[in-house]
């Protein structure tokens, strides 16, 4: 059979569509590697803007922290504000604190790069971010019940703060479809970076909420493009909890600790001199610490932190009593007024010098921080000399006061003399500049405080030695001489709650007809809730290193202790409170 050989005409054809078709495979080859590098792309960039946040958000918590941790900041997790607006030159990445100081306002600017002490941080598209400041959060009080006030994706009180990547320019002036609710129509690419330069305008940068401050974390790419990462309290307070509690067992536990010393070396009045033993004033019952009036009660050792001022009703020291003559004189009464207790005695003419005796008393002052008197405070009319005795009461927590009265002559008949007794001063320990970080921004009111029955009023057997019953135990803590029984003094740092913890007045979860808020259960976790038990732990493997191996259950307790000492490596022994 006689083959037919192809005309040229057919052989073309063939090379055409062979042509053609790699033409189209290489066509498709192409859209798939366009394709492909998008998403790449895309991916990269996305990468590096959770990068960038992720970055922001650690550098924004480690400066709280930092702060927090210097014993001369008076507010710690005050947070830095943004950049200006319109920064000056040289000032970019500089907070703008001048004109940021309200605690009710809402911050929008760029993140302070430079102030946090970062390079300055971009998205993947090449943008600076942004960062939201929310109100609460720029003065006192911050503290553990402090909560973000930010909405962020339709949840309330979300976060402290936002640090927002704003990604490329959105131009949607000509798109045909309605912006969806709380967005607008914009033309960033032209406004962003306006000439002259007079200053940004954040919703040239942020769509939609996160210009309104109903923030999102994400959008509509047509409509929005930022990403947000919030700062919530919770991490801002994990950041501060650890310097906060080092400021307390390094600072405010030696200044209660010490505060009738730090009296007496100023003043030269001691409680501790004129009833023989050391002293700290008993606990204010334990209960709702955020409506608690912070004054002690007799014989109770352990509850919340008794500082209460003189100032406050429910701890009110003023003296009272009364004046008995003893030689010449008629009484005329005591009254109590704002500042002193005033009595009056008439001279009857008798030709003996003439003599009283005033009994006063003032309540509460062996269960608050007080300062104590001396004869030479006592006010005395006519030349007359004052002799006093002072005494604490254990049973009611009253100061007792006992001044003689003497005139060197004879007062002539009809004359009036007067003694007066200045009400007791709030102790220095209230005011100590040190300690004006702990009281402005609350903290007592998440300070457990026991004290040891050795260190309290109408004590004859100081807590002074290892192992002493007349002490406290913490484990965990450098014990004074190879016994955990050793301490004066207790302050627990008593963290947000756990799971399973309730602090509402409105619940009793225990069902003890306790309301929640009143219970230290709910605060306190283990050994250290178990009231009056003189045990605390301030590390749950201790003394049972065993325990290690187990589920630790939930603990977030800080203990801090007095004495304490430690033994640094090549064996100097550092007493951090005695």
């Amino acid at each position: 059979m006689k083959r037919r050989r192809r005309t040229p005409a057919a052989q073309r054809g063939a090379v055409l569509m062979l042509l053609a078709a790699l033409l189209a495979a290489g066509m498709v080859w192409f859209a798939v590697d366009v394709l492909a590098r998008s998403v790449r792309t895309g991916t990269e960039k996305e990468a590096r803007t959770g990068l960038a946040l992720a970055k922001a958000k650690q550098a924004l918590l480690a400066y709280v922290a930092h702060y927090a941790a210097r014993t001369d900041h008076q507010v710690p997790g005050r947070l830095p504000c943004p950049e200006s607006l319109s920064p000056p030159a040289g000032q970019e990445g500089v907070a703008a604190s001048l004109s940021c100081n309200s605690n009710t306002a809402t911050y929008v600017g760029r993140l302070p790069w430079r102030t946090l002490g970062i390079e300055q941080l971009r998205d993947g598209h090449g943008e600076p971010l942004w960062y939201v400041l929310g109100p609460g959060f720029r003065a006192p009080p911050i503290n553990f019940d402090s909560t973000g006030r930010l909405r962020l994706d339709g949840a309330d009180n979300a976060a402290v703060a936002l640090i927002i990547a704003p990604g490329a320019a959105i131009d949607s002036l000509l798109d045909p479809q309605a912006p969806p609710p709380g967005c607008t129509r914009t033309s960033q690419s032209t406004a962003r970076y306006p000439v002259p330069f007079v200053g940004f305008d954040p919703s040239q940068f942020l769509e939609c909420g996160n210009a309104s401050a109903n923030y999102v974390s994400t959008g509509d790419s047509r409509w929005i493009n930022d990403r947000a990462l919030a700062v919530t309290a919770a991490e801002l307070m994990a950041a501060i909890g650890g310097p906060v509690f080092d400021r307390v067992q390094r600072v405010v536990a030696p200044a209660i600790a010490a505060w009738d010393q730090s009296e007496f070396a100023a003043t030269g009045k001691s409680w501790g001199v004129t009833h023989a033993a050391p002293y700290l004033p008993f606990a204010a019952v334990f209960g709702n610490p955020a409506d608690n009036g912070y004054c002690g009660t007799a014989g109770v050792r352990e509850g919340l932190s008794p500082v209460a001022s003189r100032a406050s009703a429910a701890c009110d020291t003023a003296w009272s009593g009364s004046a008995a003559p003893l030689n010449g004189l008629v009484d005329l009464g005591c009254v109590a007024t704002g500042a002193e207790l005033r009595c009056s005695l008439r001279a009857s003419g008798s030709a003996a010098p003439p003599a009283a005796r005033i009994s006063a008393s003032a309540g509460h002052v062996a269960a608050s921080f007080r300062g104590t008197l001396v004869a030479a405070d006592i006010g005395v009319s006519h030349g007359g000399t004052a002799a006093l005795a002072l005494s604490l009461s254990p049973a009611t927590a009253n100061a007792n006061a006992v001044v003689d009265v003497t005139w060197p002559a004879a007062l002539g008949a009809g004359e009036t003399v007067a003694v007066t007794l200045p009400n007791l001063a709030d102790a220095r320990v209230l005011q100590d500049p040190r300690l004006a970080w702990f009281f402005n921004n609350q903290w007592p009111r998440h300070l457990y405080y026991a004290v040891a029955p050795g260190a309290t009023a109408g004590s004859t057997t100081p807590c002074a030695m290892s192992g002493d019953p007349g002490c406290l135990a913490v484990y965990g803590l450098p014990p004074s001489a190879g016994d955990a029984s050793d301490k004066r003094l207790v302050l627990g740092l008593m963290g947000r709650a756990l799971p399973g913890q309730s602090r509402s007045c409105a619940a009793d979860i225990n069902a003890n007809s306790i309301a929640d808020c009143d219970e230290p259960a709910q605060y306190l976790e283990e050994e250290n809730a178990s009231v009056s038990d003189r045990i605390f732990r301030a590390d749950l493997r201790v003394p049972h290193p065993a325990a290690a191996a187990l589920p630790w259950p939930p603990f977030n307790d800080r203990v801090a202790a007095c004495p304490l000492h430690y033994t640094r490596q090549g064996g100097t022994t550092v007493q951090v409170c005695g």
